[in-house]
């Protein structure tokens, strides 16, 4: 997500660390040599700093697993310097340098690195079991997570650069640079020099090398270059039409980007994040280039829109990543609303409320980035999801018109720099006319949800139609928001819509009908964050699928179980208990379940049908009964549901089995 989305904050900011020096990196200049053969990373860099305190020592965050060798100020050593490989002090690995002297605040400062090391594996890193820096001749990657050069303020402290990287000939770099990249000619030395110049302050230090096929392609006013590996090449025009649509999409909504029209896609291995995204810079690996998994659209859509929120507009620390990664998943919701149909939307609406519940009491979308590891299923179910609902209930507030120019003001008056929730808030107020503090305490930084009913009356006037009057009632003072109910009667062919704008705890409505009135429903379309009867039951089912996910099996069928028991004919659980009997290569339960889900339940989400049908003809097949699986796709591809890329699935069974040692 950004160098700030799906990567962790190690700790509280230097900056508002009581104690520690404030200061401002604002160039770097850098040299780094990539030996592959010896997974080893020789670099030095010139940083040139404005102190903000007066102080005598500095710390920099800095990667474990990599060596500090020395470091000078105007060609004199400072030999007091201590790298703490491990990281005791809360900003994780660092290096703490003593100046020599007290240094005055408000004076420039230039000092001198040089660093030696082997990133081969997670340690030393901010995460435990990915690796975001790596040297080695299958492919070598540096991201400015890693933290494999010294920086301090992570994800806030955006500076200018001038990088050299170092490779040995014949292999390729792969960064962002202002200025054209020409390669040097091949040295006699064996190596080649490839220079990147970021004239604007960004977060910076990302870059892959090796042996990759090349390919530009131009989408719109894009262009799009791809570094993939050998037998990846199948899926570049795909990926690079739904990234060029999106960044232009984008451009629309909100404006140009900081990076300008070159975005570069590397292929990665998988022992790091799925994806991950740098200013012009998009990482994604080896199993998301898979030709038989579906095309990740939505992931590549949330990653393009890093490029606005994070890279453009950068956070003042990692406490406010809800503007980045919240804004981001919230753009990738707002394009797919415009190509999805009524049903399908509505799928997805629902989907995004039940995630958002699921670890909501946790703690608050504000309060995530402190209080959760933000690689863990809690964080990014709050700060995505929730944060990116959040940001559709603004939208439904103040209205259309002034959010979307709510987000094109706050891109401009915060290009190239930093800014916080409050920041963003303090606008919306301005934006909207009125003060929005009700929203933000009660969406960003408080917790909870309310819960809705409606009591009613039928009447049936004298002309044989009916009225239906009642109040919509909620559990919150002071919601103020927009809250849609429809009425649904016999013989209507369409149901009633009207939107109740609740200032208080109870709003009065009316409807007029021809027919009997059969249901009132409050937010048919799924647009608020709100709790019920129904969705106690699926959030409850969330943490089994999460538990799935993990491979924990034994809880996740205890979880799902204890959804069934809620609500016997839900066949969003039942479906799920299939998933997982189907993982498990229990194949006569699977059948029963995905059975259940087709003839016994509510069908509830509609795109339960055709993946139950896909799912169960996927059973037959694991059973060796491929005429019943196929009758099974054949019934699934009359069913004409593309939810999730259904049709594609389709073809692909009816073309050639399903194997689940290949699947799973």
């Amino acid at each position: 997500m950004l160098a700030v989305a799906i990567v962790p904050a190690m700790s509280q900011q230097q900056n508002n660390t009581p104690g520690r020096a404030r200061y401002d990196i604002t160039n770097y200049r850098i040299e780094a040599q990539l030996i592959p053969e010896q997974h080893l990373l020789r670099a030095g860099a010139d940083i040139t700093i404005t102190l903000l305190d007066a102080t005598r020592s500095l710390v920099f965050e800095f990667n474990g697993s990599l060596k500090m060798e020395n470091v000078s100020r105007d060609g004199k050593p400072l030999t007091n310097f201590v790298q703490d490989a491990v990281g005791v002090d809360l900003i994780g690995p660092n290096v703490r340098v003593d100046l020599g002297e007290v240094v005055p605040a408000n004076t420039s400062i230039v000092l001198r690195f040089r660093w030696s090391g082997a990133p081969v594996s997670p340690e030393g890193g901010p995460l435990p079991t990915k690796r975001l820096a790596y040297i080695g001749s299958e492919g070598s990657y540096l991201m400015y997570a890693s933290r494999w050069f010294p920086f301090h303020d992570y994800a806030a402290d955006r500076a200018t650069s001038d990088i050299t990287i170092v490779v040995p000939n014949g292999d390729a770099v792969a960064g962002t640079s202002d200025e054209p990249i020409v390669p040097s000619a091949p040295g006699k030395d064996g190596n080649t020099r490839f220079r990147f110049v970021q004239k604007k302050p960004s977060l910076i230090g990302n870059f892959i090398s090796g042996k990759y096929i090349t390919r530009t392609l131009r989408i719109g006013s894009y262009q799009v270059d791809f570094f993939t590996k050998v037998g990846s090449e199948n899926r570049v025009e795909g990926y690079a039409e739904t990234i060029g649509k999106a960044l232009e999409f984008y451009t629309k909504q909100y404006g140009a980007p900081d990076f300008g029209n070159r975005l570069v896609v590397a292929q990665i291995d998988d022992d790091s994040l799925e994806t991950y995204t740098a200013s012009g810079m998009m990482f994604l690996a080896n199993r998301l280039f898979d030709p038989e998994r579906l095309s990740p659209d939505e992931k590549l859509q949330r990653e393009a829109a890093y490029q606005w929120w994070g890279q453009t507009v950068g956070l003042k620390s990692f406490d406010n990543a809800w503007i980045s990664q919240g804004l981001a998943e919230w753009s990738a919701y707002n394009l797919r609303e415009t190509t999805l149909s009524s049903s399908s939307l509505n799928n997805l609406n629902r989907e995004m409320v039940e995630r958002a519940l699921t670890f909501e009491q946790q703690t608050s979308i504000a309060r995530a980035p402190s209080a959760l590891d933000d690689q863990s299923t809690a964080y990014q179910y709050i700060v995505f999801y929730k944060g990116s609902i959040a940001f559709k209930m603004l939208r439904d507030t103040i209205g259309k018109d002034k959010f979307n120019q709510l987000l094109k003001t706050f891109l401009e008056q915060y290009r190239s720099k930093n800014a916080s929730i409050d920041d963003f808030e303090n606008l919306a107020s301005q934006v909207a006319g009125t003060n929005l503090r009700y929203f933000f305490a009660r969406w960003v930084e408080g917790t909870g949800v309310p819960e809705f009913n409606a009591d009613y009356l039928i009447i049936r006037t004298r002309s044989g139609k009916f009225i239906t009057r009642g109040t919509v009632k909620q559990t919150y003072e002071n919601l103020r928001m927009p809250v849609e109910i429809t009425l649904r009667s016999e013989g209507d062919s369409q149901n009633q819509t009207q939107t109740l704008h609740i200032d208080a705890q109870s709003e009065d409505f009316q409807f007029e009908s021809k027919g009997q009135p059969v249901e009132v429903i409050i937010d048919p379309n799924h647009r608020l964050l709100r709790i019920s009867d129904e969705l106690r039951v699926t959030t409850v089912a969330r943490r089994g699928i999460e538990l799935f996910k993990e491979g924990n099996y034994s809880e996740a069928q205890q979880q799902l179980e204890a959804a069934l028991k809620l609500n016997k004919t839900s066949s969003w659980v039942m479906y799920h208990l299939g998933l997982l009997y189907l993982t498990q290569r229990n194949y006569e339960q699977a059948k029963d379940y995905f059975k259940a889900t087709l003839y016994n339940g509510d069908l509830n989400p509609s795109w339960l049908k055709v993946w139950s049908l896909i799912k169960l003809g996927n059973a037959y097949d694991a059973s060796g009964d491929r005429t019943r699986a196929t009758q099974f796709y054949e019934e699934a591809e009359k069913a004409d549901d593309d939810y999730n890329n259904s049709k594609a699935a389709i073809k692909k069974y009816k073309a050639e089995a399903y194997d689940p040692k290949k699947e799973q």
